[in-house]
């Protein structure tokens, strides 16, 4: 099992809801939105100087469903140079409650 946790503009947010879908998780995940920070590409505040957001997306996978996710999410990145877009994936140990 895999731990997905991407933060990204919230332009591309649709786009990272796609590629989950096409890797059968389009209606299995959390996100949150607005989400607020600083990085390489800008601030994100959501304010009137800075009007721009994030948005937050966890998400739990198989191995193979993961690694296709990330090569997807490559593409968006790709095609989206100027959006902030960043993702990490770490392994989880599942214990049920």
């Amino acid at each position: 099992m895999k731990r997905l946790e991407v933060i990204a503009n919230q332009a591309v947010e649709e786009d990272i809801i796609e590629v989950l879908e096409a890797v059968g998780h389009g209606e299995s995940f959390t996100y949150f939105h607005p989400v607020y920070g600083r990085g390489k590409k800008g601030r994100r505040e959501g304010s009137a100087v800075w009007p721009e957001t994030n948005v937050y997306f966890l998400v739990y996978l198989e191995s193979e469903a993961a690694h296709r996710f990330m090569e997807k999410l490559r593409t968006v990145k790709e095609s989206f140079p100027e959006e902030g877009i960043r993702c990490w994936l770490s392994d989880v140990v599942v214990e049920s409650v």
